[in-house]
């Protein structure tokens, strides 16, 4: 939890004075750059958390991998971060940056799963109920759960609307074994 904390206040920090540089776009595709790089690489993960390794060793290892890919801003963010003996955070930093930059931006994700793949109309009934409890852009993840059987369920935030068959018949079977029930005969 303290980690958290405070990759939450260096990527307000970060956001902050990208923010006052009016940046705050090429810090985004800094921190998408890193992020990827994260995702990719296993030994850059290994350089951040390996003690063994000087910050002054670190500091120039960092500049020759990001010397033309990201800015000043970022990159001197990174070496101030490896000089505080803070760059274990750096995954978390960056991922906090980028969540903070989606609120900045008003951008929410909604999250759908259903039988099958959505239809065009379908997506635009789903993304037009979103639109009325969110007034911003909407990102639509999408996944496919054949177990469904049909319907979807649609998730953002702490809410859920589950509107799948699945559902549905569970909810069926449940009221009919709760209550007695006698055949005619």
């Amino acid at each position: 939890m303290a980690s958290k904390r405070v990759a939450s206040r260096y990527a307000k920090a970060l956001l902050g004075f990208a923010s006052e540089r009016n940046e705050l776009d090429r810090i985004e595709a800094d921190l998408l750059t890193i992020n990827s790089l994260l995702d990719a690489s296993r030994e850059f993960k290994l350089l951040l958390i390996n003690p063994v390794v000087k910050p002054d060793k670190k500091k120039s290892i960092l500049q020759a991998i990001f010397k033309n890919g990201i800015s000043e801003l970022t990159l001197g963010f990174i070496k101030i971060l490896v000089s505080k003996g803070r760059e274990v955070l750096l995954p978390e930093i960056v991922a906090e940056a980028l969540y903070q930059l989606r609120l900045i931006k008003n951008i929410q994700t909604a999250e759908v799963s259903s039988a099958i793949p959505l239809e065009d109309s379908t997506r635009a009934k789903i993304l037009a109920e979103v639109a009325k409890v969110h007034d911003g852009v909407i990102e639509l993840n999408e996944t496919v759960d054949p177990g469904l059987l049909g319907g979807f369920i649609l998730k953002m935030d702490d809410k859920q609307i589950d509107a799948s068959l699945k559902r549905q018949l569970n909810t069926l079977r449940r009221k009919l074994t709760e209550h007695d029930y006698e055949p005619e005969i």
